[in-house]
């Protein structure tokens, strides 16, 4: 057996106590979980940011430290719309 097979073994071996001792249920669960707690937390900053008068697409997007297309989704999912590069509140 070579070094690369005996390594191939061992992770099959703790592969299967794991799925066997259930540490791999419910984790895409508590992925999209917590992605949708992520977004829902986005949502609450921007309003607050909205309200102070922060309406810049590239102002709030560098506060997240995400991209713009990403900060339009979450204005988007949010309803609000976008002209010039700005938030219409």
């Amino acid at each position: 057996m070579t070094f690369e097979e005996y390594n191939k073994s061992v992770q099959d071996r703790h592969n299967k106590q794991a799925v066997s001792d259930g540490r791999f249920t419910g984790s895409f669960e508590r992925r999209s979980e917590e992605l949708r707690h992520k977004m829902a937390q986005r949502k609450q900053r921007v309003r607050v940011l909205l309200q102070e008068g922060i309406t810049s697409i590239d102002v709030l997007a560098q506060h997240f430290t995400i991209s713009v297309s990403t900060m339009r989704g979450v204005i988007y999912q949010m309803g609000l719309r976008i002209e010039n590069s700005r938030v219409v509140v």
